[in-house]
């Protein structure tokens, strides 16, 4: 492990394998595999594997495993001859239920693909019957298939027409975040394999790199993390072409330069996990503080921001100790930055050190909107917490969950940040613009009564961060349909309306009117509601009232 960085047992079964530093747990407890992992990790158990990768009991217990035979065998009649006749010698192995003495790849592939087998249950069984190398080939071949239900080759049309495969790359990104295990499995079994087995896989990786695609290249600089320059070429091509899933940029984070990494984490905010964070200190030492920082700064509020501080408080260094003091002034991050300065108090910043933060701008509107989030605070502190102690919660769980302080998430937006929306929706109406400069993004905690028999604990309101607001108004102006349109004729155009709270994976919406310039009117929209003529609205500010007023009646409001 490199210096610089405190360390506990547990962080250390979390680090990803290389074959310099092999973690024992990474096969087994470390990545918290089943039993079918425990199988594939060597020497390998081939007859309990196969009947993993076979199991068909969850089409038993779904639709049954002949309807997903004849699915293909439907689906084949609009597939490329070459795939059909390929998904049609998948489906007759799949329901013969033998195990065959050497393994097809296509049709292993093409089984995986199609669904009959899953491919984190197949792996382990390619391991154990044919070797890392065979099934390194067989994870690449996997990546240049599709079928036909994949959403990005989706059709309506072609709902009830069976499954097929089809031959493409597009798919790349979204088929390594569904392999991503065993992507993992994979980089585990190759830090312990022999040097010759491992040769020749790096072989194989070599010689599809250059023509693979950029998630594709990244799984592979993942796998053989040693070559540091597949890792940086990927990282390159990742941010100049997109196409990264959450799951490709955190393995480029765990294998790239560390200016990469910050580049790819300032692009891709709250994507990091534990393993990866902790692979980089690995490798980095004291080196991954700007990556850390660069999560720290970009999270989307500050229950995310302590997540990504309590890593760089790990590392013991005076660089780190000012990334890290410069966050002084944020209450939710205050006791674990007094605690780390308590434990190392020669890395006390000087009182001159730069901060991060923004101050609050200037005049009415943060005021008023600074004392009226912190009456709520206090009320709730003072009201709501004791009820939650006296529902059998202990402090120190409630402190864990972030419940002590409702507005202990929310954390300022950048200029940069709010300038960017602003080039994509127009300029903001002064009290929203103020509001995220003040008071930001992320969420707002709310009572809420308990249903019977459940425990008491509050509800969120998600302030939607500025950088997400593109990506949720795509999903608010899908769910939009001719109906609304007619409803509203000459009132307001409904796709200027900006989501300002919500959450992404679903479908109901606060909305700022935005119907002209400084048009700050707030409305609530849901999406499986009638469509209705939109009333007036509320302003911003009299919707903040609103909604805090309701809080403090135990209303969640809006019910979104």
């Amino acid at each position: 492990m490199a210096g610089d960085v405190v360390w506990t047992e547990e962080q250390r079964g979390k680090v990803y394998s290389t074959r310099a530093h092999v973690n024992p747990d990474h096969l087994t407890e470390g990545l918290e595999r089943g039993p079918c992992w425990l199988a594939a990790a060597p020497p390998f158990d081939a007859e309990l594997c196969f009947a993993e990768a076979r199991d068909k009991s969850r089409h038993d217990s779904d639709r049954g495993r002949e309807y997903e035979v004849g699915s293909v065998k439907k689906g084949a009649r609009h597939a490329e001859p070459s795939m059909a006749e390929l998904g049609l010698r998948a489906a007759a192995l799949y329901r013969s239920g033998e195990r065959p003495d050497g393994l097809d790849l296509d049709v292993e592939v093409a089984m995986a693909e199609l669904q009959l087998q899953v491919t984190q249950a197949a792996v382990p069984f390619w391991l154990a019957a044919e070797g890392v190398v065979w099934t390194l080939r067989a994870m690449l071949r996997l990546h240049e298939l599709a079928h036909s239900r994949h959403k990005v080759h989706y059709d309506p049309r072609w709902e009830w027409s069976g499954t097929w495969l089809i031959e493409t790359t597009a798919h790349a990104s979204s088929q390594v975040a569904e392999c991503a295990s065993s992507w993992r499995l994979l980089r585990g079994v190759l830090a312990v394999a022999d040097e010759a087995e491992y040769r020749e896989a790096r072989a194989v990786a070599a010689a599809a790199f250059d023509v693979a695609p950029v998630p594709v290249k990244a799984a592979l600089s993942f796998v053989f993390s040693d070559e540091r320059e597949w890792a940086d070429r990927a990282a390159e091509d990742c941010l100049a072409q997109g196409g990264g899933s959450d799951e490709v940029v955190r393995m480029l984070v765990t294998t790239a330069r560390v200016d990469l990494g910050e580049r790819l984490v300032e692009r891709q905010p709250g994507c990091l996990d534990a393993a990866t964070l902790l692979t980089l200190m690995a490798r980095e030492g004291a080196g991954a503080a700007p990556v850390l920082d660069a999560a720290m700064r970009h999270a989307r509020g500050n229950n995310e921001r302590l997540v990504f501080a309590r890593y760089l408080a790990m590392i013991r260094t005076r660089d780190a100790a000012e990334r890290l003091g410069a966050w002084r002034g944020n209450g939710r991050l205050a006791p674990l930055i007094e605690g780390y300065f308590r434990a190392a108090p020669h890395l006390e910043p000087s009182p001159t050190a730069p901060s991060v933060h923004l101050t609050s701008p200037e005049g009415t509107t943060a005021a008023v909107l600074t004392e009226l989030f912190e009456e709520y605070r206090t009320w709730y502190g003072e009201h709501w917490v004791p009820k939650l102690l006296d529902d059998g919660w202990e402090e120190e769980e409630l402190d864990e969950e972030g419940w002590l302080d409702p507005t202990g998430d929310l954390s300022p937006v950048a200029e940069e940040d709010i300038a960017a929306l602003e080039a994509r929706f127009g300029p903001l109406p002064a009290d929203y613009r103020t509001f995220l400069r003040v008071i930001g993004a992320g969420e707002l905690l709310q009572p809420m009564e308990a249903l019977p028999g459940a425990a008491l604990e509050p509800t969120t309101q998600n302030f939607i961060h500025p950088a997400d607001i593109p990506g949720v108004h795509a999903v608010y102006t899908k769910w939009l349909h001719d109906s609304w349109h007619e409803e509203n004729e000459g009132v307001a155009d409904l796709t200027r309306m900006m989501p300002i709270m919500g959450h992404s994976g679903y479908a109901n919406f606060v909305l700022l009117s935005l119907q002209d310039e400084g048009d700050d009117r707030v409305h609530v929209w849901y999406h499986d509601e009638e469509p209705e003529r939109l009333d007036g609205g509320l302003s911003f500010m009299e919707f903040l009232r609103t909604m805090l007023d309701r809080a403090r009646q135990e209303w969640a409001y809006p019910g979104i």
